[in-house]
């Protein structure tokens, strides 16, 4: 018994507690770690929504051009003039958007003319046929090739995402000319 009091009277006399400064700086130091825990938490749920957003207007848009390109309508030049903009069908909050555009294949002639001087000398066989193969080869090009870009769009947060490929048009009327 009389081992308890001593220990029990050492305990109250005892003055290596913390200070009222010591507290307040872990006080500090707890503050300051909680909320930049919370804010990261924050921030990390918000980038998460973000990122799920993303990765619904990627499948969309994908599996529109998937079935563009298992089923493509007729490739004709009607198709240009206007986007075909739907909703999605199993999420009305998004829609999509499917653009074609026909190939086009610059005029390189402008590009390998030497200089102004030599349209007036008459053009070499070589040259002559190389003008007509890339005739034939710009005029097959752009019946046969098509772009296809399809547009996924989220109505509510204004977010898109953009995806495109090139389409072969099987039914081109491709000729070779005098070949």
């Amino acid at each position: 018994m009389e081992k308890r009091k001593i220990i029990l009277k050492k305990l109250i006399n005892n003055k290596d507690g913390f200070t009222l400064m010591e507290v307040m700086i872990a006080i500090a130091i707890f503050t300051v770690f909680a909320s930049v825990f919370v804010t990261g938490q924050g921030l990390n749920l918000l980038d998460s929504s973000k990122l799920k957003d993303e990765i619904l207007l990627k499948d969309f848009a994908e599996n529109k051009l998937n079935e563009i390109i298992v089923n493509p309508p007729e490739l004709r030049d009607s198709l240009t003039l206007s986007k075909e903009t739907k909703d999605v069908v199993a999420n009305s909050d998004y829609q999509t958007t499917v653009e074609f555009k026909k190939f086009y294949v610059p005029d390189m002639t402008k590009i390998s003319t030497p200089d102004a001087d030599s349209k007036d000398q008459e053009e070499s066989p070589q040259a002559q046929m190389e003008k007509k193969i890339f005739k034939i080869f710009k005029e097959n090009m752009e019946k046969m090739i098509w772009q296809v870009e399809v547009t996924a769009k989220n109505k509510n947060e204004a977010t898109t995402f953009r995806i495109s490929a090139w389409l072969y048009n099987p039914n081109a009327d491709v000729s070779i000319g005098g070949f």
